[in-house]
């Protein structure tokens, strides 16, 4: 039959009214049910393959995703409705979402703040997985296919999966057309190697960075130049990326396997998207900033001391530690809430003026600077977030796999592992991927997180521990190479003084399956024993899922 046209009567029901999108692949139609007497989108999409047989096989995929994609019941995914088979043209029937793509949203209004972009890309995360979740890939995600509703929740809704049935690992084209954008395409699509999960995140990745510029980093003047971009070269990130620069870059390694999970994309954007707030802290006198330690950075950095302090004699301030370390963690008498940034480089200090004073500074890329005030004694709710989804019933993504179950009295956390943590402490989650728990005297603090896994993790360490040399009384007891339930691991005993009271660190840290993973511990000295017996007894049950 022949393609489409305004008033033209698709299988009896949708009256096609005008054409609202064109590509390669057909086009997209406004239209009318005219039985249910509603207002849908009709995707119009030529099947014609090389040959009959090809042709065949292109259809019975286009068809068998289109089912798989309305099973989905997901707001940021748009629904499909029907799906109608004519001959030489497939019409699937969607819900016609009023709003704007991010392509014509930034060609109106102009690029967007890293803070927008990241709730756009949290929205577009939430719909991949479910997306994965039924086995489909989108494999075409571009600004284009990104609508963005107006108003202030901003709707999110990832459309067009035409191309995730027709795209074969064989060839990139038909017909002599490029199918797909080489701008936002995954390496692994270009050079026709085996696709999955991580194709869509790179994918991802590239329409963020246009979110924040106007257009992909891989964007030439020519298709071949670029796609000779997305093979080779290192992408052009946005100036104005921000806080957001190092999770773009980790969105868009050549190496499938190295890129983030959902998961652990999710805890990286969530603090951009929604940051804790800033007040201003007034500090009498004169300051000494020293670099902090703690739980913002690259993922493998440690976390190596309890976070902003408490009014002095109520415990602990952050222990000393690199710029490259992660910012403090709180202390284990007064924690105090702050967010998470997963592979953001930030330095954290600690305001000293003749006394520990209960605040850190974590300076930003652009020499901003962000104070967590401790004062209220508990995590702020503003930087206690957890995904909406529990671990359990969050999807695997390929590559990835859970066990079947957990050890005796361990439960799962949001990070992806599972431990068995003591009964009546206090806890407290920073972001998904990082979590506290306090004891009821305030004399230890346990500490577990999971993120990117980034270089060597005893270089980085090391790096750590020679910086950690600025902190009052820091002496280092080992800093050494260790085995963990069978895998390399590194482990790190120190002890240090803040605000007159002595502390006790121990860290572990290990990498699995390219994340990274730490369990560790701060407590008073004079509780040494049973301190010890606890954190050994955490530590062992301590599972990666």
């Amino acid at each position: 039959m022949s393609g489409g046209v305004p008033g033209l009567l698709v299988a009896g029901r949708y009256r096609l009214a005008e054409s609202i999108g064109q590509g390669g692949m057909g086009r997209v139609w406004r239209a009318v049910d005219e039985i249910l007497h509603r207002r849908v989108a009709v995707k119009e999409m030529r099947i014609d393959g090389v040959d009959q047989e090809d042709s065949r096989t292109r259809r019975e995929r286009t068809l068998r995703e289109a089912r798989a994609t309305a099973r989905i019941d997901h707001p940021g995914v748009v629904r499909v409705y029907d799906v109608v088979d004519e001959g030489e043209r497939l019409w699937i029937v969607m819900e016609l979402v009023p709003a704007r793509s991010l392509e014509r949203l930034l060609a109106d209004d102009g690029p967007l703040s890293p803070g927008e972009t990241a709730r756009i890309g949290l929205g577009l995360v939430s719909a991949l997985r479910q997306v994965h979740a039924v086995g489909v890939l989108h494999r075409d995600i571009k600004p284009g296919n990104v609508l963005v509703e107006s108003g202030g929740g901003r709707r999110v809704v990832l459309t067009d999966f035409g191309i995730a049935a027709i795209q074969d690992a064989k060839a990139l084209t038909m017909v002599g057309m490029l199918v797909g954008s080489p701008d936002y395409m995954a390496p692994e699509r270009v050079s026709g190697r085996p696709q999955g999960p991580p194709s869509d995140v790179w994918s991802l990745g590239a329409t963020l960075c246009a979110a924040l510029v106007g257009r992909s980093p891989f964007s030439r003047d020519t298709t071949l130049a670029t796609l000779h971009a997305v093979l080779y070269e290192e992408p052009r990130l946005p100036p104005a990326a921000g806080p957001l620069s190092e999770t773009l870059a980790a969105l868009l390694v050549k190496d499938p396997e190295a890129r983030p999970a959902l998961d652990a994309l999710e805890s990286a954007l969530r603090p951009v998207a929604y940051p804790p707030p800033t007040p201003t802290l007034a500090v009498p006198g004169p300051t000494r900033v020293s670099h902090g330690p703690g739980g913002t950075g690259p993922a493998s950095t440690p976390m190596v001391g309890p976070g902003p302090g408490p009014e002095p004699g109520q415990g602990p301030a952050p222990s000393p530690a690199p710029e490259s370390a992660p910012a403090p963690e709180r202390a284990p008498a007064r924690p105090a809430g702050r967010g998470h940034r997963p592979w953001l480089r930030v330095a954290a200090g600690v305001l000293v003026a003749g006394a520990v004073l209960g605040a850190v500074l974590a300076l930003l890329p652009d020499g901003t600077a962000e104070r967590h005030d401790s004062s209220t004694g508990t995590a702020g709710s503003s930087a206690s977030v957890s995904p909406s989804a529990s671990p359990s019933s969050s999807p695997t993504v390929e590559g990835t796999s859970r066990p079947p179950s957990v050890p005796p009295g361990a439960h799962r956390e949001a990070g992806g592992f599972a431990w068995a943590t003591p009964k009546g402490w206090r806890r407290d989650v920073k972001t998904g991927a990082e979590v506290h728990y306090t004891s009821p005297d305030g004399g230890q603090e346990l500490a577990a997180k999971s993120s990117l896994a980034r270089g060597d993790l005893m270089e980085t360490w090391r790096t750590s521990e020679q910086n950690a040399h600025q902190g009052q009384d820091y002496r280092k007891i080992r800093l050494e190479r260790t085995t963990f339930h069978g895998r390399p691991a590194v482990v790190w005993e120190y002890t240090f003084t803040l605000g007159g009271a002595e502390w006790h660190a121990r860290l572990l840290g290990f990498d699995a399956d390219g994340k990274s993973y730490q369990v560790n511990t701060w407590y008073r000295p004079d509780g040494e024993p049973r301190a010890l017996a606890t954190y050994e007894r955490v530590k062992d049950s301590f599972t990666v899922l």
